[in-house]
């Protein structure tokens, strides 16, 4: 929910926690809507809190992207299956394409 300034994450009436110990994103809070730090970090934070933090490390830039910041009220919610089935087919490497490119043919 989105009030005024201030933004509050919940999951079953209990603030959500910051996972600052998985990736520090954003030091301001959560945020959704756009593409950036606060949804970055909102999207870490709900996938470790669902899906388990390895998990959400390897996924939250796409959850972030195709949900987090297509979210455009300020109050929402998200049930469970509705979060697993938006990471149904989604592979994330950590490297870019090019590193992902030299990896398959080889070259260091």
């Amino acid at each position: 929910m989105r009030n005024a300034d201030v933004t509050s994450v919940t999951v079953d009436d209990v603030p959500l926690q910051p996972r600052l110990d998985l990736r520090a994103l954003s030091l301001n809070g959560y945020e959704w809507g756009y593409v950036g730090s606060g949804p970055y970090q909102l999207a870490l934070d709900i996938l470790a809190h669902e899906v388990g933090d390895r998990r959400a490390l390897g996924n939250y830039r796409s959850f972030c992207e195709n949900t987090i910041a297509r979210l455009k009220a300020d109050t929402w919610v998200l049930q469970g299956d509705q979060i697993e089935a938006s990471l149904q087919g989604v592979v994330e490497v950590d490297m870019t394409l090019e590193q992902l490119l030299n990896k398959v043919r080889g070259i260091s």
